[in-house]
């Protein structure tokens, strides 16, 4: 039997129907596949202990598994380029720092990623101080008395930092800047390999987050000298500020986000958004960042993006100045 136009044209508009439904279906099962976060910094590293606390709740809010990638390596470039250079879909996303986001422009004459145009923000994570340490057998109690011994004795002192152009890296050369000081500065691949080298006496100095060296301090391993943030932190409340040692203008704070491929889908962007953005939002998972010595940063994707345009207007001329290289 030959088919009717009118047939034809209900077959056709069936066909399309239930194609629309099947896409409305596949659309709705994000997230099905377990998830690839990417990471700039070995196990044990700072952005390796936030991306544990995101990555436990976002598996146990989807349903599905997160597996943590440790990129370490090139001031964070390993990382990203596994990212842009991914499949987007969502699926594979990434912590990433202010390094990423922000220094390397400035580090790199030929970044192998734009940060703006291969990079998508999602959502803000956390915020926080650095802290400024010392082998015991630095003759200085605190920073004012190290800024004096260094004048005294330039070169002789080393400053290890986790990998060159990460933030503890670029905190602590504005540091040095603002004191006037010369040390030599030694990049790890990782921070607990830099505060592994402190310990030694392999370095004198070593500046990285304060979870990661407040223990060694309580055990008398390293001496904290100072921390970079606004106000003086939990984990090491006797302390003081860098403002308090008379190096305001040396103040900075450290923060992390997560993005993901620019040629995501918006849709699945918004989605992961608004579950991670409600992950940080949560009363025990801003318990857990705080233990972490790290506050909650909450807000969309346009947060981000203006920490992010914040940091090239600070950090761009410092850098700039300093004449920072890594090629």
């Amino acid at each position: 039997m030959i088919a009717t136009r009118r047939q034809i044209l209900c077959s056709l508009q069936g066909a399309t129907a239930l194609a629309l439904l099947g896409a409305t279906a596949r659309a709705e099962k994000f997230p099905a596949r377990p998830f690839h976060l990417l990471v700039a910094g070995g196990p044990g590293s700072v952005p390796d202990l936030v991306a544990r606390v995101v990555g436990d709740r976002l598996s146990a809010v989807t349903g599905q598994p997160v597996v943590v990638e440790n990129r370490p390596g090139a001031g964070g470039i390993v990382a990203m380029q596994a990212l842009v250079s991914s499949n987007p879909d969502g699926y594979t996303i990434a912590i990433a720092s202010m390094s990423q986001l922000v220094f390397n422009s400035y580090l790199f004459a030929k970044l192998p990623y734009d940060p703006v145009q291969d990079i998508a923000p999602v959502c803000p994570l956390v915020v926080g101080a650095l802290a400024v340490a010392a082998h015991p057998s630095v003759p200085a109690a605190n920073l004012a008395e190290l800024v004096a011994y260094a004048r005294s004795h330039p070169g002789r002192l080393a400053l290890g930092t986790a990998s060159n152009g990460s933030p503890p890296d670029v905190v602590a050369r504005l540091l040095v800047r603002t004191a006037g000081i010369d040390v030599q500065f030694v990049p790890f691949r990782t921070g607990p390999e830099g505060l592994t080298a402190v310990m030694r006496g392999d370095v004198q100095l070593f500046v990285d987050a304060p979870p990661l060296i407040a223990p060694q301090v309580m055990a008398g391993a390293v001496k904290a000298l100072a921390v970079t943030g606004r106000v003086r932190e939990p984990d090491l409340p006797d302390v003081p500020t860098v403002a308090e040692a008379g190096l305001a203008s040396a103040e900075a704070e450290a923060w992390f986000g997560l993005v993901a491929p620019a040629k995501a889908p918006g849709e699945v962007l918004i989605d992961l958004n608004r579950k991670v953005a409600a992950i940080v939002a949560a009363p025990e998972v801003q318990q857990q960042f705080a233990k972490l010595s790290f506050r909650p940063l909450t807000g969309s994707s346009d947060t981000l993006r203006q920490l992010v345009n914040e940091g090239h207007r600070r950090w761009g001329p410092i850098i700039k100045e300093t004449g920072i290289r890594l090629d």
